[in-house]
């Protein structure tokens, strides 16, 4: 409720000093007749406001949840660049502000000019409704309670009428400059609540998936649904858990941006100062960017070899790898007839399979990999027995085939083929394989009075036990997020080796610089 009431008191107020301006000039200046059109341009600007946040709303609506989180996150770094620059903005031009905006008016009126007055007043109207209902908007995505957020919206709005009102009739006295300091404080804690709410919101649409280490558990403090979670989380940005990535991208924002907005206007640091500030900078960014780098973990192992039993695979690169299987199989229970492993001619060997689509298994993301080779030649008796045929063809002799009399006595030729196929399931990340699958079969074909006749003799699987797919899918799990440790905390120590780089040449260039001396003249010779 507070973050929405300062964000519609603030905006509010801006919009509310514009209006009284203009209001107050045509007054003094007997133009009255232009007061309906500023109120009716002040009106038409509300409702576009009002019908644009309406808008953005059912379009959010509307949308699959992960482009709504797509879009939250959109309209979330909108609202803290809007939010950076107002505030920027308002630190450097607040004491002159309402100076600046009545010589404007009078500018205005001298030219014979009232209707630009009214367009003033509706330009600046709609500027600050569109800004308040992208910050509102990104607020309450944020918020848990979406009632109280429209509360102090409202609140915000109805007081900064009032103040506005107020200022303009001479019953009350407002410091500007310091009205928008403190409010401006009040906007860069919001912000960098929206700064992590957006990073959240990115990471839920599959934008930024790097960085989401846990790092601290607030959940003692920020217990969800209670008084200050909604206080920490509203106004400050806290989660109960904050992964890295926010909690960095909190500070970064947070902190820089509270010194430049909360310090005194009047206190300008001075040369030594300075010099000290950006060569204690320089240092603190160094020795963190060298911790950060010795403390970097160890590469993770990119293919690692996954074994279960007499199985194993490795990922060479691309679509190789290098497999091992059960060097032979017994198919069928009425012969000595072992398939040869159609694509593994030994225990080892190096494949190039053809990849498959990506899906998400165990909350791990993995490709399957595949071969299959079909009716591959074997050697074996030219002729079965009818019984034998019998039995390989689950107790029955095939269709068109007949026995020799009751007993079943005789036999019929019979060829031989195999069938084989390799299934591996590889983590996409790492390439660790986290699944292998390893199918071979024996047909038998025979001749009848219909024709050839394929009988399916028996088929073997070997596989990954569960328990081994499962240790796999976990290591795979623990990869990814050693991967991304490491290139976070990379990429934090090159910023801030950056950092340090820039502080030191801050440092040096204010050293180095000369004040500039006006040159004395010389005397001019006597006489």
């Amino acid at each position: 409720m507070l973050p929405t009431f300062v964000i519609g008191l603030r905006e509010g107020l801006e919009a509310a000093l514009i209006v009284g301006i203009v209001a107050a000039f045509l007054t003094q200046r007997g133009r009255r007749d232009l007061l309906r059109w500023v109120y009716l341009g002040v009106a038409t600007a509300v409702l576009l406001c009002v019908a644009a946040g309406i808008a953005l709303e059912l379009v959010s609506r509307e949308l699959p949840q992960r482009r709504q989180e797509g879009l939250e996150t959109v309209i979330g770094v909108f609202a803290v660049a809007m939010v950076s620059y107002m505030v920027v903005w308002m630190r450097r031009h607040s004491r002159d502000l309402k100076g600046d905006l009545e010589g404007a008016a009078g500018a205005a009126l001298a030219q014979g000019s009232g209707w630009a007055l009214v367009a003033m007043a509706f330009l600046a109207v709609i500027r600050e409704g569109l800004e308040t209902v992208v910050f509102l908007l990104a607020a309450f995505n944020e918020s848990g309670s979406g009632r109280s957020a429209w509360i102090g919206a409202l609140l915000g709005i109805v007081v900064s009428i009032v103040l506005g009102w107020a200022v303009f009739r001479g019953g009350i006295r407002l410091n500007l400059s310091r009205f928008f300091r403190i409010t401006g404080v009040v906007l860069v804690l919001v912000a960098a609540g929206l700064v992590v709410s957006a990073l959240h919101t990115a990471h839920e649409a599959g934008w930024v998936n790097w960085g989401q280490q846990s790092t601290l558990d607030l959940t003692a403090i920020v217990r969800p649904g209670s008084v200050q979670s909604s206080i920490l989380t509203g106004m400050l940005g806290l989660q109960p858990r904050p992964v890295l990535v926010e909690l960095a991208a909190w500070l970064v924002y947070l902190v820089p941006m509270l010194v430049y907005v909360a310090w005194p206007p009047n206190r300008v640091p001075g040369r030594a100062t300075q010099i000290r500030l950006a060569a204690a900078l320089a240092v603190t960014s160094a020795v963190a960017a060298v911790a950060l780098l010795v403390l970097l973990p160890a590469r993770p192992a990119s293919r690692p070899v996954t074994t279960s039993g007499e199985l194993s695979a490795q990922h060479l690169s691309g679509n190789r790898f290098q497999v091992a299987v059960p060097s032979g199989t017994s198919i069928g229970d009425t012969s000595d007839l072992s398939a040869a492993r159609t694509l593994l001619p030994s225990a080892t060997s190096t494949l190039t399979l053809e990849p498959g689509a990506r899906t998400t298994r165990d909350g791990v993301t993995v490709q399957t990999f595949s071969e299959k080779d079909d009716e591959v030649p074997l050697t074996g008796p030219a002729e079965l027995s009818y019984a034998d045929l019998a039995t390989a063809n689950g107790g029955r002799l095939p269709l068109g085939v007949r026995g020799a009399g009751e007993s079943g006595d005789g036999s019929v030729p019979v060829t031989y083929s195999a069938t084989g196929e390799l299934t591996l399931t590889v983590a996409a990340d790492t390439g660790r394989v986290v699944d292998l699958v390893w199918s071979q079969g024996l047909t038998l074909t025979t001749t009848s009075s219909i024709g050839s006749v394929p009988v399916t003799a028996g088929t073997t699987t070997s596989r990954f036990d569960d328990a081994d797919v499962a240790a796999a899918l976990t290591a795979a799990r623990s990869d990814t997020a050693d991967r991304e440790h490491r290139h976070t905390m990379t990429v934090t120590a090159v910023l801030l080796g950056l950092l340090a780089a820039a502080g030191a040449l801050t440092a040096s260039a204010l050293a180095t610089t000369r004040r500039r001396v006006a040159p004395v003249p010389e005397p001019e010779p006597a006489g």
